[in-house]
């Protein structure tokens, strides 16, 4: 982990992309993972913010929405991290499901480079999808997530914390009726305030292990850990 500077770069309205931010190579977080950024004159926000990617840039990344407002182009910021678990796309996946109920599509779009290399087909589930998506993504909505993860060998999904419960009992997600045929994890969007020094359990997630932190264990789980998790 490290401990560096960063500046905005440019901001950006209404996409996927928040943000682009300029770091050094070992500060640009892997899909799923995070930093916690501050900027120097965050006076009326002492918590550092988490930052994650919607894609990789040249001298930086591509933040996913939503970033503070006041995080204006020159900006500069204090950067710790690359930190938590990230998505781990398996190299023989073929056929990509990423699906979004959270708070930013960017985090599961951060995939979308990695899908490419391997020449993977991709299906984005989610409510509103932003126009600069490319022109290869199929754009469904979330009612259609049973065809789709049937035919899926590897799904990313990104869901808030509040929502899991509801969420995964409509769709039918359970040992009896399984819907998704391949391999798939869950980013869980909860504040992850302290990046797993404090352990404060602000971030606390039920699993079929016990209670695990989101801001170290995760914040992307296997969703077999979180689908009838031990209370």
């Amino acid at each position: 982990m490290q401990i560096a500077h960063g500046r905005v770069d440019e901001t950006y309205i209404n996409g996927w992309r928040a943000a682009r931010i300029l770091c050094s190579a070992g500060l640009v977080p892997a899909p799923g993972q995070y930093l916690l950024a501050q900027t120097r004159t965050d006076t009326d926000s002492p918590l550092p913010v988490p930052v994650y990617s919607a894609s990789a840039t040249h001298n930086g990344f591509y933040a996913a929405s939503p970033l503070p407002v006041a995080w204006t182009p020159g900006a500069a910021l204090s950067l710790k991290g690359p930190l938590g678990r990230g998505f781990n796309l398996p190299p023989t996946a073929r056929k990509v499901l990423l699906a979004s109920w959270g708070g930013s599509v960017g985090r599961v779009l951060s995939l979308l480079e990695a899908c490419r290399r391997q020449n993977a087909e991709v299906v984005l589930l989610a409510e509103t999808a932003p126009e600069d998506i490319p022109l290869a993504v199929e754009i469904l909505p979330p009612a259609a997530l049973p065809e789709a993860a049937r035919w899926a060998d590897y799904a990313a999904l990104d869901i808030k914390r509040g929502q899991i419960e509801s969420v995964l009992a409509s769709q039918a997600f359970s040992d009896s009726q399984p819907i998704l045929s391949g391999y798939a994890q869950i980013f869980i969007e909860t504040p992850v305030p302290c990046g797993g020094l404090a352990e404060c359990g602000l971030c606390a997630v039920d699993t079929r292990s016990g209670v695990r932190l989101a801001c170290k264990d995760g914040p992307v789980f296997d969703l077999s850990e979180i689908i009838n998790p031990r209370k």
